[in-house]
């Protein structure tokens, strides 16, 4: 409930809308318990044949008859008791004398008619005060008393209609105003986790927190501000009317209220357990869909659809079993406080019928009002308890949907809270300029390692909610005892079997990853001790698979450069052998849509825009990530032109297993099992690599 009522908190600072949404609720709450009170003067004026001035003369006669009653058994009783009492109205006779009981009855008898004279006595003055108006103001007829009182409820309705809209309106704004801020939160710090968090956690949980958890969390806040706010209001007014008519009677009724609270707090936390494992469901099924649409080819083409489909069907049945274990404990809340409830009203209807029959004001030794109630007066009692009866119905309902968003909350709060892995230490070292090498000092890195430190990061941050997998024991190095120099402006080419640990010994530079041991340098200055920002503004990267953007080609060059213009962008793409398929095979040239992920582009023209958005920013480091991997030939030679026209006067580094980058190459890094086997040039590693020489003969076809 902590991360519910923090995201209820960022909503304060709208206080013009919440004030609306308070005072339309309260409003809403007073014209509900309004309505009701028109029980009484139906049953005890229109119902009688009566007009209201005649049923207030009624009542002052009544009240005048009741008085001089009272008083006369005050003064029979006080006669009775005069020589028995002191002067606090206290018995003086010992409780072994025979004529104790007698006497103590007749005293507490006394201070009941004492009490009751009081209340009639001010209830004449009063209605003697206002009996001008009454004559004056209230309709003459006794029809015409119905067809008032209906105007008034009528408009009592109206009334309670408008506040009802501007609640439901402004309390459904405070929802989206509040998520609105928190969703750029949570995508701010989403972006900011380290790369390696979507490797142990999958892109499909986070897009998971920031639909569907966000839009739980948003019905949360506005539940709260709504119904949660609306109808206790409602069960108020109720209360206080019932309260008016005998505070005793409605204090009886409570008797079961205790046993329902305990009920709903133990479905509570059942209801949240629930709730949280079939976000998680709700998780593994984006994943499965996600990764089958990502494939669709490959499913296609291998005749996978039946596959996928059971796949699929498993993963839907394990959400709907948990979406069904919910709904078991959601829907007992309803017929838990619906029997409650009932049982409240029978209790209350057999208290008042024996009130009214017996025309007292005790049962038993318990007073249950302070006068004998009319007719009237027990209805409008009923009436008020069954306005009470349907917020405290939908309490229930409320009270449901209000775990979604309470889990909700967790979960993206998990998100928020999390502490980086990779994370600036507290006085970093700007970097002004890469100007000498890059430099690994006996580095080494393993991702189980570095999944038992994520994992352990994570349980501390989201406690019991999150289960990490068990410690991963001995576990296996990618990099090992790495020792490397790169200085700048060489350009360097590692190449080695897959799983070799090249991709990884390049994530190093950008501070994808920390080494575990070890130590990764630029101009001196550990990579880890420096300003991320500053890093990594000198660094361009072109990965194997090329990333663009949903918009233009202009856009996806200038990404990362906007401050640049467009003749910037038009020579990079000239220098990157881009810029004749731009203007003359895509439609609008630069202002061209890519598409989702470059979707309406060859691999080659994504490649090509890649190295352009790279040229345009002009880094002093360029990384190539088995860049040309993907692409044809043709593409290929392209792409390797651009390069070569570019790569001076900047350090690249190369992860290639496509002999055609290696001329590019001022040394080349052979790496095998982690390890750096050889560095050399080409001349050397064809002379003492078999490795190397396995490669180039590997791409020589057979004569």
């Amino acid at each position: 409930m902590r991360n519910f009522w923090r995201a209820v908190r960022l909503t304060f600072k709208y206080k013009a809308t919440i004030l609306i949404t308070v005072l339309s609720a309260l409003f809403l709450a007073f014209f509900w318990g309004a309505n009701i009170t028109a029980v009484l003067p139906l049953v005890e004026v229109s119902f009688q044949g009566e007009t209201v001035s005649q049923y207030w003369e009624r009542q002052l006669a009544a009240k005048r008859e009741k008085i001089d009653e009272l008083r006369a058994d005050a003064e029979s009783l006080r006669a009775e008791l005069a020589a028995r009492l002191d002067a606090d109205g206290n018995l003086t006779l010992e409780k072994d004398d025979p004529s104790y009981p007698g006497q103590k009855k007749a005293s507490h008898r006394l201070r009941e008619a004492e009490k009751q004279l009081v209340f009639y006595e001010k209830s004449l003055v009063w209605f003697e005060k206002l009996t001008p108006r009454v004559e004056k103001y209230t309709p003459k007829t006794p029809f015409g008393t119905v067809m008032a009182l209906m105007s008034l409820v009528m408009a009592g309705t109206v009334i309670k209609s408008i506040f009802t809209f501007c609640h439901g309106y402004f309390s459904t704004k405070i929802g989206l105003l509040g998520v609105y801020e928190l969703r750029e939160r949570f995508f701010r710090k989403a972006i900011e986790l380290e790369v390696d968090y979507y490797s142990q956690r999958g892109a499909a949980d986070t897009m998971s927190r920031f639909t569907n958890d966000m839009g739980s969390l948003s019905g949360g806040i506005t539940i709260f501000y709504g119904k949660l706010l609306r109808e206790p209001l409602k069960l108020t007014a109720c209360l206080i009317g019932a309260l008016l008519v005998s505070w005793q009677l409605l204090i009886a009724t409570f008797v079961f209220i205790p046993v329902t609270g305990w009920i709903i707090f133990a479905l509570a936390r059942k209801l949240k357990k629930v709730v949280r494992n079939s976000m998680h469901e709700m998780v593994s099924m984006y994943a499965r869909i996600g990764e089958t649409f990502r494939s669709i080819r490959i499913v296609k083409v291998f005749n996978q659809e039946e596959t996928e489909e059971e796949r699929f069907r498993q993963t839907n049945e394990a959400n709907y079993r948990r979406a069904m274990k919910t709904a078991k404990y959601g829907s007992l809340v309803s017929p838990i406080t619906e029997t409650l409830g009932i049982m409240i009203l029978i209790t209350t209807i057999l208290l008042g019928a024996w009130l009214a029959i017996s025309g007292g004001t005790h049962i038993g030794p318990f007073p249950m009002a302070s006068h004998p109630l009319t007719l009237g007066e027990i209805i409008l009692f009923y009436g008020f308890l069954i306005g009470a009866a349907d917020p405290a119905r939908r309490l229930s309902d409320i009270f449901v949907n209000l775990q979604s968003g309470v889990t909700a909350a967790d979960r993206v709060y998990e998100i928020i809270d999390r502490q980086n892995t990779i994370r600036e230490i507290a006085d970093p070292k700007p970097l002004e300029r890469f100007r000498e090498k890059i430099t690994f000092e006996n580095v080494s890195f393993s991702y189980d390692v570095e999944s038992n430190r994520i994992a352990e990061e994570v349980r501390k941050t989201e406690k019991n909610h999150y289960h990490p997998p068990k410690p991963i024991e001995n576990p296996r190095y990618v990099l090992s005892g790495i020792n490397l120099e790169i200085p700048f402006g060489e350009t360097l080419a590692i190449i080695g079997p897959s799983g070799s640990g090249k991709s990884t010994l390049m994530s190093l530079i950008p501070r994808f990853i920390d080494p575990v041991e070890g130590v990764a340098a630029i101009d001196g200055v550990p990579i880890r001790d420096l300003r991320l920002f500053d890093l990594r503004k000198e660094i361009g990267l072109i990965s194997q698979t090329p990333i663009l953007f949903d918009g233009t080609v202009e856009e996806n060059i200038r990404y990362g450069t906007e401050g640049k213009s467009f003749d910037d962008v038009v020579d990079a793409a000239q220098r990157a052998y881009a810029h004749e398929f731009i203007t003359k095979e895509l439609a609008q040239g630069y202002n061209t849509q890519v598409g989702q992920g470059g979707s309406l582009l060859s691999g080659g023209q994504m490649q090509r825009i890649s190295i352009a958005r790279a040229i345009l920013k002009n880094p002093r480091i360029l990384l190539l990530d088995e860049a040309t991997s993907q692409i044809d030939m043709q593409s290929e030679l392209l792409f390797h032109n651009a390069l070569r026209g570019f790569i001076g006067n900047r350090t690249t580094v190369i992860v290639t297993h496509r002999t055609g980058a290696l001329a590019l190459a001022d040394r080349i890094v052979v790496m095998s099992e982690g390890k750096i086997d050889r560095i050399g040039t080409h001349r050397e590693l064809m002379a003492d690599s078999p490795y190397y020489r396995g490669l180039f003969s590997a791409e020589t076809p057979a004569g």
